[in-house]
């Protein structure tokens, strides 16, 4: 994980995109929440619609990569199907997300929290929220298909004429040196394509240090900035029951984003969101479940989209066979 760690500005500022994206889609929807009629249910519909904006931005992105050349990316092709399952799904999870209580004072909440400004200003902070909700898995996804560069680009500058150094010129020697029996071509072609396997995808593991690593030095540098960190530390000095609280948490997100960073590498951006949407509503039933309360009829018709979401996504996905 060490040696895929960015060593050139070039790829370091994409870790910059990254971590920016990341930091934006918690802090525009938290921001959003100091204006007015913007509520908690608020924030909620409109994070549960971002499996769209997340197809949306994939094809942009996939399409401009491929125009730049990049042979790695895997292009996703979505058809009516998807998008129908995919605005079925965003609309009962945001639906199965209210409660009775927020739906039935949000008037109530809108005029005892204090604004800072109007309503379409909190609106679009929510839409700027959700785009970069729709960017960090695709960002991601590229990333993991691109992979380390190192080898490659020496490679491309051997091809290309420019001059290696002392070290690459050993190893190339060495390589050629080892490979040159006449019995070894088939071993050859497979270690290359094992090579330019290996070569040809970034781990979600190191994705994870390479971006939280960037991410917690821009963080640190603000809080100093900002002179939030000494009062920080005094807390936890006073509290330090906190820091074990924070550390849980730390732990439980670390391995829930490590799975959902895997499950967008091997299944893709829309579907891990999909997931991600899905899981608001087991939530919601696992609440339910432990503690039991009347279901109403909001979350009974929430429950129907959902189902009728994923009941469209697989029939789509068994058209698509059909005509494959």
């Amino acid at each position: 994980m060490i040696r895929n760690f960015p060593r050139q500005w070039k790829e370091l500022f994409v870790y910059v995109k990254l971590s920016a994206v990341v930091y934006g889609a918690t802090a525009l929807a938290t921001k959003s929440l100091a204006y007015s009629g913007v509520t908690y249910v608020t924030k909620v519909v409109f994070k549960s619609a971002k499996l769209i904006p997340t197809m949306l931005v994939g094809v942009i992105m996939d399409a401009r990569a491929i125009k730049k050349g990049n042979t790695n990316v895997k292009k996703h092709n979505y058809t009516v199907w998807d998008y129908g399952s995919a605005l079925l799904l965003c609309i009962g999870a945001a639906g199965f997300c209210m409660s009775p209580k927020d739906s039935s004072d949000s008037s109530e909440e809108n005029l005892t929290t204090s604004t800072q400004g109007p309503h379409w200003m909190g609106i679009s902070l929510l839409i700027g929220s959700v785009f970069c909700d729709a960017f960090v898995p695709n960002i991601s996804e590229q990333l993991m298909q691109q992979g380390p560069t190192n080898t490659i680009s020496s490679m491309t500058r051997k091809d290309s004429g420019e001059d290696l150094n002392g070290d690459e010129e050993v190893e190339l020697k060495s390589l050629l040196a080892s490979n040159s029996g006449p019995n070894n071509n088939n071993d050859n072609h497979a270690t290359a394509a094992t090579s330019k396997k290996k070569e040809g995808g970034l781990s979600s593991a190191s994705l994870m240090v390479n971006t939280n690593s960037i991410g917690f030095a821009l963080l640190f540098l603000s809080t100093v900035i900002s002179s939030q960190l000494i009062p920080i530390v005094s807390f936890m000095a006073v509290h330090p029951h906190f820091l074990l609280l924070h550390l849980t948490v730390g732990c439980g997100l670390g391995t829930a984003v490590l799975a959902y960073t895997e499950l967008i590498k091997r299944s893709g951006p829309a579907f891990a969101v999909a997931v991600a949407t899905l899981r608001k509503v087991v939530t919601v039933v696992l609440s339910y479940i432990i503690f039991p309360k009347a279901m109403t009829i909001t979350h009974l018709a929430s429950s129907c989209l959902v189902l009728a979401g994923v009941a469209v996504g697989f029939a789509g996905k068994r058209r698509s066979r059909r005509q494959t």
